[in-house]
């Protein structure tokens, strides 16, 4: 509630200074006044937080205050008092003479902010600074200077909702060393320190800022110090110099939104780590020179243009070289309309120094591709916002993928992982549209068409194979279980505990458990993406698991709940809902917990766990779980004895394997027949649209 109460204090503030500040716009040069309005802001707070009634500063800002009050100008005294404060141990910005403000030399610029008296009358009113927080004040006044400001600003200005998640999908640490080599306001920078210090401040050596020939250095400085970075500084620069001169070592997080296609000059004169750029774009200088700056750990997120995803010629080259050496992580496109004054979507590109360090090392090959062009949410005539939601979705996949991509299920419309040789069989283009299937519609165009028809005679080859695997499987079936010989009918507990006869006899025993009751996880206990997935029966499909609802708790706590954590060749077999559904666990769901709805079931060394999920999910076995169960018609329940009492069709190991591997073909012959028909169902929808188009 506190925190509600300080963005409407906050919004209440900005409004009232914009209104005073407004009408001095029109007729003169209005380029400097943000920087001068957030030094104003940071002097401000500096007197509240730091000041005593005996500070030479503070005396000068009272002074300033009262002589806006009646109408005269300030600037003699404001300029006196941060002056003074700048010499304060505790000033949040270093020396002043580099901020190149007018006002503060006392230069020809001194005149020509007749605003001055009116911002601090409007200053002193109610809700005040330390009501609205500084940051989000400086946040909400950039935003106001963004819309209505008679400056363009948008060259230097990063939405924040596309700044919050380019810093989550970065994951910046306490102790980090961070660089932005195109600040722009320092509004990356400025979100990163928020999110390592919470509330309180953040060496300013742990930052590196430059800005380019188009933007502000004293602005992005301003607004560092604004968000809790102590004693920013902030230098012109380009790509090419900040490559040769790399003196002040490497990064843990490179994070930029760099201008784009932007000419540099003596682009020849660096030995680029992946190619030499295009003098007349240096798209993939910025992209080059954030990977070279990283340390073995480091990650860079950049935004780039689309162009650069698919262009050819060199940059192709580059982009081939970037992939076979393992520099990209993943390539995530963003929605149009999200920056002011263009409608033009962009893209982030994840970079790491070593794959390796942030992927299973056998699973480095692969890039992630997120295509997030449909999120976010528009009214008219304002650009488009990301929401919370939206930001949540984007980061919680990229870190479900970090952790292991095949484990990682794709999502149509959304996200696919892809291979490097896929990627390079495709010439190296990294446009998401190219590996993310989409949701709607396809286009009706020719060339489409033939794209479909040729994938459904691939679909037919395949159909072909599964079709010829299937005979050949139930072939062997007849032939092994034709003897006349019934096999034996064991209850599941004798296999499960080794004393059951015929092949499992002298295997060791398994194990049959209920998962944690509701006292053990709680309903408070579950967490956001990122834990332990916990497995209920929502989450057993026909053959497998379903993550696409799966709920997470802590590492820590299924450290304590070690009995119910799953192991590669486990059944887990649901208690309540849809008896007989199960699913075999996979390297992929190794260490995952049962949930409270659920059995684990370890069978024995000598029962195949294919064979037994096959047969719990046999009529047969359906049928004796449910004339057993208990409860409702809609939510019928078995209990762990009773399960027990099952009893299973026991043949030998190898007929065990035989009918399990035919279970498994069949598996993959409908998932191929499901592929087929929905191909179908595109064409025959897109045929038509085309022969009557609206």
């Amino acid at each position: 509630m506190e925190n509600m109460a300080a963005k409407s204090h906050a919004a209440d503030v900005v409004d009232r200074l914009w209104r005073t500040y407004a009408p001095y716009q029109r007729g003169r040069n209005t380029f400097g006044d943000l920087a001068s309005m957030l030094a104003i802001l940071v002097l401000a707070r500096f007197v509240e937080s730091e000041g005593d009634p005996e500070d030479e500063f503070v005396k000068r800002w009272g002074r300033a205050v009262a002589e806006a009050g009646i109408g005269l100008s300030p600037l003699i005294d404001l300029r006196a008092a941060m002056t003074n404060a700048s010499r304060h141990a505790r000033f949040p910005v270093p020396d002043l003479r580099d901020l190149n403000v007018g006002w503060l030399a006392g230069d020809e610029e001194s005149d020509d902010i007749p605003w001055a008296a009116a911002f601090l009358v409007a200053l002193g009113q109610r809700p005040t600074l330390a009501e609205a927080g500084l940051p989000e004040v400086g946040e909400l006044l950039l935003e106001r200077h963004v819309q209505e400001g008679t400056v363009s600003v948008g060259e230097f200005y990063t939405p924040r909702a596309v700044v919050r998640l380019l810093v989550e999908l970065a994951s910046p640490q306490p102790g980090d060393r961070i660089l932005d080599p195109a600040c722009g306001s320092g509004g990356l920078l400025a979100a990163a320190a928020q999110r390592i210090a919470g509330s309180g401040r953040v060496d300013g050596a742990s930052f590196e800022a430059y800005a380019t020939d188009r933007s502000n250095p004293r602005l992005a400085m301003m607004n560092l110090a604004i968000h809790g970075v102590d004693r920013p500084v902030v230098r012109a620069s380009d790509p090419v110099s900040l490559f040769q001169g790399r003196n002040s070592g490497l990064f843990d997080r490179v994070i930029s939104n760099p201008p784009f296609n932007q000419r540099v000059e003596d682009i020849d004169a660096v030995g680029w780590p992946f190619g030499q750029p295009s003098a007349s774009n240096a798209n993939f200088a910025w992209l080059q020179l954030a990977w070279t700056r990283l340390s073995e750990d480091g990650l860079a997120t950049m935004i780039m243009p689309p162009r650069a995803a698919w262009s050819d010629g060199r940059e192709a080259e580059i982009r081939k070289r970037m992939i076979t050496s393992g520099a990209l992580l993943g390539i995530i496109a963003l929605p149009p309309n999200l920056f002011p004054h263009t409608s033009i979507p962009v893209h982030i590109w994840m970079l790491a120094r070593d794959k390796s360090r942030h992927l299973p090392s056998d699973e480095a090959d692969a890039v992630l591709f997120i295509d997030a062009s449909r999120l976010g949410t528009q009214v008219p005539r304002q650009p488009r916002v990301l929401t919370t939601e939206d930001k949540n979705r984007i980061d919680g996949r990229l870190h479900a993928w970090l952790r292991s991509p095949r484990a990682t299920p794709d999502e149509t419309g959304f996200s696919c992982s892809v291979t490097h040789e896929e990627i390079l069989e495709n010439d190296g283009s990294l446009d998401p549209r190219l590996y993310v299937d989409v949701e709607q519609e396809w286009s009706t165009s020719t060339q489409d068409m033939d794209l479909l028809l040729g994938e459904l005679v691939r679909h037919d080859g395949a159909m072909s194979d599964s079709n010829a695997d299937l005979l050949r499987n139930f072939s062997r079936c007849e032939r092994l279980t034709r003897s006349g010989i019934e096999p034996p009918r064991v209850s599941l507990v004798s296999i499960v505990s080794g004393t059951g006869e015929g092949a499992v006899e002298d295997s060791g025993p398994g194990l049959l458990v209920a998962g944690p009751s509701g006292s053990l996880i709680r309903a408070e206990d579950y967490v956001d993406a990122g834990g332990v997935p916990v497995v209920m029966p929502k989450d057993l499909t026909g053959n497998g698991f379903s993550v696409a609802n799966i709920r997470y708790i802590t590492e820590r706590q299924a450290e304590s709940l070690e009995r119910f954590r799953l192991r590669r060749g486990d059944v887990v077999l649901a208690r309540r809902g849809e008896l007989g559904r199960c699913a075999v666990v996979r390297q992929e769901q190794q260490g995952w917990l049962c949930g409270t709805g659920c059995f684990v079931l370890r069978p024995p060394a000598r029962l195949n766990a294919d064979y037994l999920a096959a047969y719990l999910r046999s009529p047969e076995a359906r049928k004796w779980l449910e004339a057993h169960s208990t409860g409702s018609m809609t939510m019928k329940t078995i209990s762990l004895n009773v399960l027990g009492e099952l009893p299973i069709v026991l043949p030998d190991l190898g007929v065990q394997q035989v009918i399990a591997d035919a279970m498994t073909r069949l598996d993959e012959h409908e998932r191929l027949l499901r592929e087929q028909l929905a191909l179908v169902q595109k064409i025959r929808r897109d045929a038509l649209t085309g022969f009557f188009p609206s």
